[in-house]
């Protein structure tokens, strides 16, 4: 890292702000140039990554001096090249915090539709019943609600049996987990029509169409990841392209983990849906939890 270029008298100032800490790096660089900073940036992480070698070779008395002097020097580089683009370290920390937050923290219970009349809310409770039947080679899927028939009856809409027919346990995860989905409002009839703006944006067909995409994308890598019934299988870059999907949305306030827990509880639902071709889910909004049960007496459709 460059030296301070700062008068030798006098005690150094303390730094209480990232404003403080950020000036004094556009004083000290000499260079200016994007490549001379990046390629410092480059050799400082080589520099950490020796340290560490040498712990893992042998005990290092001096660990903590060394590890403080290398992060120093990335952090002094990397606010250079703050510096270069004009973008403030506050502004950088920010917004790493909120994507922390955003990608790892747990969330919350999210009532979207808190301040609506009940007949414009999503039920904190209620149960979906799946059944197939047969046209020919076609197996169809229709579901109810305290038995009436919601939404159209389904099929895989596709060249093989892949069970894309019960997709709408999907939709009943996301509102069960992140107690959001335009598609299970409309078919409950609870868009939130006393709101013309909301009604529009948050439960019409684009917001729809954003959901119908997220569960589609995560279908086609369903099969590759074992269906999701390990944990590990929802890995952050299929979390980030749905976070990217769901931007300007409502919905945007959930979590990674969230979105997480949305999809293992869909494909854990959704594989007992296929394995015993039909059942009941309970959602409880509340609990943020999605659960199969097996209707007594299924044994699939003739």
């Amino acid at each position: 890292m460059p030296k301070a270029n700062l008068p030798a008298v006098g005690k150094p100032k303390r730094m209480q702000t990232f404003a403080e800490y950020q000036a004094m790096v556009e004083q000290t660089d000499e260079r200016k140039k994007m490549l001379v900073s990046l390629l410092g940036l480059v050799a400082e992480l080589g520099d950490i990554n020796a340290t560490f070698k040498k712990l893992f070779l042998q005990h290092s008395p001096t660990l903590r001096t060394d590890l403080r002097e290398d992060l120093g020097d990335i952090l002094w580089y990397l606010t250079s090249l703050g510096v270069l683009y004009k973008i403030p370290l506050i502004e950088i920390a920010r917004e790493s915090a909120r994507k922390a937050e955003r990608l790892y923290s747990q969330g919350e219970v999210n009532q979207f539709d808190e301040r609506f009349a009940d007949e414009e809310r999503l039920p904190r409770q209620f149960s979906v019943e799946f059944s197939e039947t047969r046209n020919g080679s076609r197996v169809l899927v229709r579901i109810m609600v305290n038995d009436v028939i919601i939404g159209d009856v389904l099929t895989d809409n596709a060249h093989k049996d892949d069970g894309y027919r019960y997709h709408d346990v999907f939709h009943l995860a996301y509102a069960a987990v992140l107690g959001w989905s335009p598609v299970v409002r409309s078919l409950l009839r609870r868009k939130r029509k006393s709101d013309a703006h909301i009604d529009e944006v948050e439960d019409g067909g684009r917001a729809s169409v954003v959901e119908e995409a997220i569960s589609i994308v995560v279908f086609n890598e369903a099969g590759q990841r074992g269906w999701f019934k390990d944990e590990s299988s929802v890995d952050i870059g299929l979390l980030k392209t749905i976070i990217r999907l769901t931007k300007g949305l409502e919905v945007q306030r959930c979590t990674a983990k969230q979105w997480k827990a949305a999809i293992l509880q869909g494909y854990a639902a959704f594989n007992e849906l296929r394995s015993h071709r039909g059942g009941r889910v309970d959602a409880d909004l509340d609990r943020q939890r999605l659960t199969y049960s097996a209707r007594v007496g299924n044994k699939g459709a003739p």
